[in-house]
């Protein structure tokens, strides 16, 4: 499912691109970051508990960016599998309404799954400057997300001279018409402390994952010590297991002799660390979180065991709900449990629609060819993290890191092969369309 197999967006895709056109790109990804980091909090009110987050629009934006250049196709592999998931959904939302008019299964929930996963059928063309214009893109990413780190550490050693509700929590002094809406777990207290969401972010957990990624993307790409060391603390500050179980993972990948290297250097870092900081920074909380999976009060049980134990109980509840679910947005109204993604996936469109969504998200995260490490993270992030089906920032995430770009090529990207002698960016084999297209947008390298 590459570009070379797309087809055109009906009259919209150019021959050739001038660089007065590529502001728009360019625009579309800055705001797409902006988005996922300063505005989080942020949301255009609908209803007084619906509001549509900044990364919804982001995520548009950006499609409608590659539509006005001319610089992206449509990729019917992922339009089938658009159309499966779609399908599917639907078939669940119509068969709980037709044999059981007490499920509250919801057209709304339906409605916006389908408008959500929509920009994921678009991929950008390929060219000679994919690679290039990716490691831009990421390099900015990393920007932005070491931005949140540095607010995050701050943050939590004002917490000490500054006592004031806003220094975590701020939302109440943004206008209601522009307030995100949902409920999170922004202030968390450890200890004497409160943990560290980042300040710009909702919540402890989604700023420790975002700097698990940053950290990932920067050693794929530049490797700076000042930035992963930025990185690094913020995770430990953030006292969430978000980030470290992504980056234990990811760590793992790719598989081979080396493994075993990368994670005894990894257990002798995190050792070290916990014996320098462990109590000035209380880093026995977190290791003491490793118990959370046996209390069903945390929210380690909540997150990865409850879900699973609904599933189990409730699968066959009914003859059809093996196959289609109890119907969109059941799994709150029904019960009161975490919505990680795994466990609302069966829940609410049984085996069919969870086979056509993991198809479709796996595809649109492994497509481009990014790095195997930050490929891992995002589909752990997607899959067992939280309740990200129909969250628009983490599919923004997805489609910004991986699902917009087309086969990027293992030779040009750093990570994929660490040992290679060839510059970072410079390709050692031809590109697979004999034509050069230049890149789409062009961005500005950050200097260190």
């Amino acid at each position: 499912m590459n570009s070379a197999a797309a087809m055109p967006i009906p009259g919209l895709a150019a021959p050739g691109r001038d660089r007065a056109r590529t502001w728009p790109m360019t625009a579309a990804i800055v705001f797409a970051m902006l988005a996922l980091t300063l505005l989080d909090r942020f949301g255009l009110a609908v209803s007084s508990s619906f509001s549509i987050h900044p990364t919804f629009i982001a995520m548009y934006a950006i499609a409608a960016a590659i539509a006005f250049t001319g610089a992206g196709r449509l990729n019917p592999g992922m339009g089938l599998l658009y159309v499966g998931i779609a399908t599917v959904s639907g078939l669940s939302l119509v068969a709980n309404a037709s044999f059981d008019f007490r499920q509250v299964a919801t057209i709304s929930s339906w409605l916006l799954l389908v408008v959500l996963y929509a920009p994921f059928i678009i991929v950008m063309d390929y060219g000679a400057g994919s690679a290039e214009a990716w490691q831009r893109c990421m390099r900015l990413l990393v920007a932005f997300m070491l931005g949140c780190g540095i607010a995050g550490i701050a943050q939590y050693f004002a917490q000490y001279a500054i006592h004031a509700p806003w220094l975590f929590d701020f939302t109440p002094m943004i206008p209601k018409a522009l307030r995100g809406s949902g409920t999170y777990n922004t202030t968390n207290v450890v200890g004497e402390h409160i943990k560290s969401n980042g300040f710009f972010l909702r919540e402890a957990s989604g700023f420790s994952f975002y700097m698990a990624l940053a950290l990932l993307l920067e050693s794929a790409l530049d490797r700076r010590k000042w930035v992963m060391a930025v990185l690094g603390l913020a995770v430990l500050l953030s006292y969430s297991g978000s980030g470290l179980l992504v980056l234990a993972v990811a760590m793992l990948f790719p598989l081979g002799q080396r493994t075993l290297w990368r994670v005894l250097a990894a257990v002798l870092v995190a050792g070290a660390a916990v014996l320098l900081l462990g109590d000035v920074l209380n880093l026995n909380y977190t290791l003491g979180r490793v118990d959370e999976f046996g209390s069903d009060r945390s929210s380690a049980y909540c997150r990865f065991i409850a879900p699973g134990k609904l599933v189990i109980e409730q699968i066959d509840s009914s003859s059809w709900t093996s196959l289609l679910g109890h119907g969109p947005g059941t799994t709150q109204k029904m019960f009161d449990v975490c919505e990680t993604t795994y466990g609302k996936l069966v829940f609410e469109y049984g085996l069919l629609g969870t086979l056509a969504f993991g198809t479709l998200v796996g595809v649109a995260i492994h497509r481009s060819g990014a790095p195997i490490r930050v490929r891992v993270a995002l589909t752990l992030q997607w899959l067992l993290l939280g309740g990200n089906l129909l969250a628009p920032e983490s599919l923004l995430l997805i489609f910004l890191v991986c699902a917009m770009w087309p086969r990027l090529g293992s030779t040009n990207l750093p990570a994929a092969r660490p040992d290679a002698k060839t510059p970072a960016g410079t390709p050692s084999a031809p590109p697979r369309r004999p034509q050069r297209i230049e890149p789409a947008f062009s961005i500005t390298e950050p200097t260190e």
